[in-house]
């Protein structure tokens, strides 16, 4: 979290400033960075942060996942491939056709044709990919595994390593502070342990998280991994019992990509307000919003393997 990390040096800094009126104006600055790599716990706290963030966006995205539940949507036929399936959609597109005239409603129409004909290009150019279709009621759940997140393990560990006694943390810290002031004396001038103690203090006092909020992110960390977890298993069995195997979203998935990634190759003509070409524009613009809309329809959440992955497979991904 970078601005976390910009916010604590400027506060650090500042206090270097005042404590120490009478070295270069780059000193402070330069300290606050010093000093703050000695003190780790604020940065596993951020990462800490971090990850409690994502996961809770998880949780909204699983859940919206699973009110979806038993996503039922109008398919192909198993063992329609992939290119057939895409010229279906371009023929559901074709369905309205206009019958106005007029400058407008001709750029309209253009406008269609041209979105449509896009798509049953790039249908010719996909690969080949045979839906597999649903396997009933027998499919086993894929049950993600269960290890900790590596974030919460770090923190844990940080925490175990810590000593109990909060005054003897605090020690500990002003020493590491105050090591580094006296390492680079010639900068500082704090030549004494005494100076050095006292201003080690005035840090440490402008980051008054360092020493309370690591247990608070643990207790934090644990309660949405265990939510988050729970809720991936129970989307698994869903989707076992709906028979949604992982070819069929696959498919469903490269599907879903394709009809995506067309929607977002709509170029408008802009700098141009004829009858026509707003025409043209709104009717390519309405398309990408059905095909969007059509892709949300059938894409599935994979429940991953390792649900603490900092990154995901694009391929597998609905929305992506």
């Amino acid at each position: 979290m970078v601005d976390a990390e910009q916010q604590r040096r400027s506060a650090v800094a500042a206090v270097l400033a005042r404590a120490l009126p009478r070295t270069a104006a780059d000193v402070p600055l330069a300290m606050a960075r010093e000093i703050l790599d000695v003190l780790p716990d604020l940065r596993l706290l951020d990462d800490a942060r971090a990850a409690q963030a994502t996961m809770e966006q998880t949780i909204e995205r699983v859940q919206a996942e699973l009110d979806r539940s038993p996503w039922p949507v109008e398919l192909p036929s198993s063992g329609t491939d992939l290119r057939e399936a895409l010229l279906d959609e371009a023929r559901l597109l074709r369905r309205n056709t206009a019958t106005k005239t007029g400058p407008y409603a001709i750029g309209f129409a253009a406008g269609r044709d041209a979105f449509v004909r896009a798509l049953e290009a790039r249908a010719t150019s996909v690969t080949p990919q045979a839906r597999p279709g649903l396997a009933g009621n027998s499919s086993a759940p894929a049950v993600p595994d269960e290890r900790p997140n590596s974030v919460r393990l770090a923190v844990t560990l940080r925490i175990a390593g810590l000593p109990d006694d909060p005054a003897l943390r605090e020690q500990n810290r002003r020493i590491l502070v105050g090591n580094e002031l006296v390492r680079y004396a010639h900068n500082t001038g704090v030549n004494s342990t005494e100076l050095a103690s006292d201003i080690a203090d005035l840090v440490l006092a402008a980051l008054p998280e360092i020493d309370t909020l690591l247990p608070e992110a643990l207790d934090a960390l644990r309660a949405r991994e265990d939510e988050l977890l729970a809720l991936w298993q129970r989307l698994a069995v869903e989707q076992a019992n709906c028979g949604l195997t992982e070819p069929e979203m696959r498919w469903r998935n490269a599907l879903a990509r394709e009809l995506r990634h067309q929607a977002d190759t709509v170029t408008l003509n802009s700098g141009m307000t004829d009858s026509f070409t707003v025409g043209f524009n709104l009717a390519s613009q309405s398309l990408a919003r059905k095909l969007r809309a059509r892709a949300d329809e059938i894409a599935v959440l994979p429940v991953p393997v390792d649900p603490w992955a900092r990154s995901e497979r694009q391929d597998d991904q609905p929305g992506s």
